[in-house]
């Protein structure tokens, strides 16, 4: 549900060193979701989890968002979907890029 706003955000920062979005893949089998990402023309960066990534961020199901600063500190955690591309979005994570 959220990776097409996903997409849009990445498409609409690229270019811009100051911000890094990473999907962590949490429970499913990694050549299932690389071939769905490339059927639906996504291309941001895909982690898999080793288990140690769930575990650290206390992740209960999917989606979890975090939020983390350029100091690595934890701004906003958001449980359930998000749509990136909102206004109240866009403008948050530009305040944070541009701290």
């Amino acid at each position: 549900m959220e990776n097409p706003s996903i997409q849009g955000l990445v498409e609409a920062e690229k270019g811009n060193s100051n911000l890094v979005f990473i999907s962590v893949l949490y429970k499913d089998n990694p050549s299932s979701v690389m071939e769905y990402m490339k059927a639906n023309g996504f291309n941001f960066t895909v982690l898999i989890d080793d288990k140690n990534i769930a575990n650290e961020y206390g992740i209960t199901g999917v989606p979890e968002t975090f939020v983390i600063d350029k100091n690595g500190v934890i701004k906003e955690k958001v449980v359930g979907p998000i749509n990136w591309g909102s206004p109240d979005v866009r403008a948050f994570i530009a305040k944070l890029v541009n701290e």
